[in-house]
């Protein structure tokens, strides 16, 4: 069969198989409905906020299941497809009605999981467990101590915080502004330029994993795919770019894009896949991600540790990043065992509060509130990046070897849960 024919009749299988998935939703969500409201009748009550969170959210992916339909035009699959999407799409509204009307009157108020559920919690996404109170201590140093890190910086840029980021988001600033395809383009560049610059030099990267592609969306998220098990398909860092907005700046993407690429997430998950490594399929299981985003995390601080953040507000991008980190361990431990706020005269953490200093001192914005309900609603996860980067770097700081032999070592450990993987690098 010539190529041309064996890439048309994959195309066509793969929109075969997003027809068949599609179609499954309904089936699927309705379960999904059933199980929320027999667990609220046993006891089992979500919080108010999370189902009003979901609910909106059900309106939002209604639309998105028909705009990638809308994706594939004429062919065989069209009709199916159209019918598959406009189900799901009803599925969701369906959903998002049971919600609103029957189980947001049994939903609870109080968020706080308590100091037995959350230790459960954090060692689901930890996969070790570490002192909750050491953590949000430790956790507000960091905060402290990257705040005062990043008001310096600002200063050096020549005024307070709001100020440089008003000025670097200018048209006519000093911060790079671009549209969509061309942020594109950019994002692909850096990535393609980070592998070429740092293999060799402080990492040992795989022919396979030279190759990494970029991918911008509109769905809301920021993440990483690791390559297919064959590495036919290569890793891809997936970019959210708002629908509606005409440019968007590049200054604070940088730390974002080496967290997902390289040295971070195409790295270390590209690497198990090259080794086909007993931690791909543990993946399955959980409690890898604190080894995980600590990894990425990692990376970000490595790439301000050899001086690539040199673009104008580059490094103010990654310092922004390394705040917000720190207050999610603080956020996400005080919230749920209420602790007492670091001086706050007494005062305790509560959602309100928290939301004060997601806006007002991580410089969240908009997306405070989204970031308020992640902590709320998924207890631990927050913690995986700041306390996973510090086994990472505890790891590092006891090996006998430059950096090179130290990060080659970190491939081959692969990804464990925190207190194995902390045996792991002492060994």
């Amino acid at each position: 069969m010539p190529a041309r024919d064996v890439a048309g009749a994959a195309y066509e299988e793969g929109w075969a198989r997003v027809g068949a998935r599609q179609a499954a939703i309904p089936t699927t969500l309705e379960g999904y409905a059933r199980s929320l409201l027999l667990a609220a009748e046993r006891g089992h009550r979500p919080t108010r906020r999370q189902v009003e969170l979901v609910a909106q959210r059900c309106r939002t992916w209604a639309d998105e299941d028909i705009a990638l339909v809308e994706r594939y035009g004429d062919g065989r699959h069209q009709a199916s497809l159209r019918a598959a999407a406009q189900g799901a799409r009803d599925a969701y509204r369906k959903l998002a009605a049971t919600l609103t009307a029957d189980l947001a009157p049994r939903a609870r108020d109080d968020e706080a999981f308590g100091p037995e559920r959350y230790r459960l919690w954090m060692r689901t996404f930890l996969a070790d467990e570490p002192d909750p109170r050491e953590l949000h201590d430790w956790g507000w140093d960091e905060f402290a101590a990257i705040e005062a890190e990043l008001a310096a910086e600002t200063k050096a840029l020549g005024g307070s915080v709001p100020e440089v980021i008003e000025r670097l988001d200018r048209p006519d600033g000093p911060g790079v502004r671009l549209g969509r395809a061309e942020f594109g383009a950019w994002l692909q560049e850096l990535l393609e330029t980070s592998v070429a610059d740092l293999d060799g030099a402080h990492f040992d990267i795989p022919a396979p994993l030279r190759r990494i592609e970029s991918r911008v969306t509109g769905s809301a998220g920021t993440s990483y795919t690791r390559p297919s098990r064959d590495l036919t398909r290569p890793g891809r860092a997936w970019w959210f770019l708002p629908e509606g907005q005409e440019s968007f700046p590049t200054w604070i993407a940088y730390s974002t894009a080496y967290h997902e690429g390289v040295p971070g997430h195409h790295l270390q998950l590209g690497h198990e896949a090259c080794q086909g490594a007993l931690g791909q399929r543990l993946n399955l299981l959980g409690g890898l991600s604190g080894c995980q985003e600590g990894w990425a995390l990692y990376a970000e601080r490595f790439m301000d540790e050899i001086g690539c953040y040199q673009q104008p507000g580059a490094r103010l991008g990654h310092l922004f990043m390394q705040l917000l980190r720190a207050a999610r361990v603080v956020l996400d431990v005080g919230l749920h065992l209420r602790l007492p706020i670091p001086s706050g005269g007494g005062e305790r953490w509560t959602p309100d509060a928290a939301l004060r200093l997601l806006r007002d001192r991580c410089h969240q914005g908009p997306y405070a509130a989204g970031e308020l309900a992640r902590y709320l609603g998924r207890p631990g996860q927050a913690l995986t990046y700041k306390v996973g980067e510090r086994v990472w770097r505890a790891g590092r700081a006891s090996f006998r070897g430059d950096r090179r032999a130290f990060h080659r070592r970190a491939l081959e450990v692969g990804s464990h849960g925190l207190d194995q993987l902390a045996r792991a690098l002492a060994a």
